[in-house]
């Protein structure tokens, strides 16, 4: 007999019968010789098996991967290459200083790469090395090919590579020119917006990625002066569309505006249906990072913010004097059927062409870590499986608010239990992509995260909120780049949807 000491991690019939469990998914080895259900796994304070119930008791591996979302290594079909499992990480160390001059951009921008994608180890064959072009962002691989395009963003990229490689040295006097070279590229940009051809201009539309990107690497991600940045894109990227000359660049400005209205649960301008024929033909522009997945999945929730949007003012009328009518409810309802039905497609491909996530047989044993974290094949994969997992909490979520606006609309039993999985699914996630990793590979969990977060602040489990808020702390620790306040609390271990009011910077596009 083993003391309850011992015992944590085991399932709820292991500890009653006070045998020993080894921790298996879907069921343990106990259970399967028993012919017993199997769950209710016992593992601490933060994280647990939601799927008590467990699947029935004649087991088939094969069918209940897939059921149990693939959580078991040895449920996955073979593939080619190195086994995952013996894939492991090596420490980090910056290559030596070399003083850069932030005014040699071409050299400066070099160094930011290979900085900003940890590509100085990039002789190893790594989960944790995220190919260029492959993150949230995706742009960043084509700064050498911006270079000398424009004087306003020659001075952007300069300002932008000076603060993200003088952040990792703690060089001040980088950050300083930095700083300089930032105010000047704003200085730049409001003389040219009065100009007649600005709204055509690529390299002004490109420099409001390059200075979003300067504001998150001041660690002002999240605020209102980055939004400004996002909010002048959308204000250009309006005016490409009345011309309808689209090319790569435009996919990125697109997307970082949808991830934005994603994070502040705000209705964003394209995700109106209207725009949907030319958003088709802006994502069928040839591109040079392929990752064909990734913008299947942005193109296809490029609905939601409108969606969440309408969930909030559906459910803010219900608790006024004067609700919307049934009718609200139900429109919003039959748009997230739609969403979910399309994103079903979408996951049976990611399931189709990518390994999927597995734990290790034994608990991770820190105090700070989920105690099964989920392994992937590459931070590639992982951001996927986050992504989608994300957006089923966020339709889980939005889909339980309207149902409770609703007279005899009754609430599906098992929803608490989905939204609690997917939750939960994302956290055990977040130090695959995260841990000694690569800015740009850490950059792909801030959505998901942030997410998580705000549906634990939303439904009051603080707990589970401060528990992701202090993974935003570790990153930055790690990272040296923190967040805004506006967005993330690290001290009070508290997140925000609502951004402060923008600045003017781009009033004249």
């Amino acid at each position: 007999m083993l003391p309850s000491s011992q015992r944590r991690g085991d399932c709820k019939a292991c500890r009653e019968r006070k045998t020993v469990c080894d921790k298996k998914r879907p069921r343990c080895t106990a259970c399967v010789e028993a012919n017993k259900p199997c769950g209710g796994y016992d593992l601490g304070q933060f994280f647990i098996n939601v799927s008590s119930h467990g699947p029935p008791p004649v087991w088939n591996r094969s069918q209940n991967a897939q059921k149990y979302l693939v959580l078991d290594l040895d449920s996955q079909p073979p593939v080619s290459g190195p086994s995952p499992s013996s894939v492991s990480r090596t420490p980090w160390q910056l290559p030596a200083f070399t003083n850069p001059d932030p005014n040699d951009i071409p050299s400066i921008t070099s160094l930011f790469l290979e900085l900003y994608y940890r590509g100085f180890n990039g002789g190893q064959n790594s989960s944790g090395l995220l190919q260029p072009g492959m993150e949230s962002g995706g742009w960043r691989a084509l700064l050498p090919s911006w270079v000398g395009k424009s004087p306003v963003l020659d001075t952007a990229i300069g300002a932008m590579t000076a603060c993200f490689v003088g952040t990792q040295y703690q060089d001040d006097s980088l950050l300083d020119q930095s700083n300089t070279m930032y105010l000047n590229a704003l200085q730049m940009v409001q003389q040219a917006l009065p100009e007649p051809n600005s709204a055509q201009r690529t390299d002004l539309l490109a420099t409001t990625l390059v200075l979003s990107s300067t504001e998150m690497f001041m660690s002002n991600g999240g605020g209102a002066s980055q939004l400004t940045h996002i909010e002048g894109a959308t204000r250009l990227l309006r005016m490409v569309f009345n011309h309808q000359d689209f090319e790569e660049l435009h996919v990125y400005v697109l997307n970082q505006g949808l991830f934005e209205a994603i994070f502040q649960r705000r209705r964003y301008h394209f995700s109106s249906p209207s725009y949907r024929p030319l958003i088709r033909r802006l994502y069928s522009c040839q591109r040079t990072h392929q990752n064909n997945l990734y913008f299947q999945w942005t193109e296809l929730i490029l609905p939601l913010p409108n969606i969440l949007a309408s969930t909030d003012t559906v459910s803010a009328a219900a608790a006024s004097a004067s609700p919307a009518p049934p009718s609200a409810a139900q429109a919003v309802l039959d748009d997230l059927s739609a969403l979910e039905a399309s994103l079903a497609v979408w996951h049976e491909s990611l399931k189709a062409n990518t390994l999927g996530p597995w734990t290790f047989p034994t608990a991770q044993s820190t105090t700070e870590g989920v105690p099964f974290p989920l392994q992937f094949s590459s931070i590639e994969v992982c951001t996927l499986y986050s992504l989608h997992w994300m957006c089923q909490l966020l339709i889980l979520d939005a889909r339980s608010a309207l149902l409770a606006c609703l007279p005899l609309a009754p609430i599906p039993t098992s929803l608490a239990a989905q939204l609690s999985e997917y939750a939960s699914l994302i956290c055990r996630s977040v130090q695959f992509c995260t841990s000694n990793t690569s800015y740009a590979a850490a950059e792909n969990m801030f959505l998901p995260l942030f997410v998580t977060a705000s549906y634990y602040s939303r439904t009051g489990d603080f707990d589970r909120m401060k528990w992701c808020v202090s993974c935003f702390t570790k990153i930055a620790q790690e990272q040296k780049i923190g967040f805004s306040i506006e967005r993330i609390d690290l001290s009070d271990g508290t997140v925000n949807h609502r951004t402060g009011t923008p600045h003017t910077v781009w009033d004249e596009a």
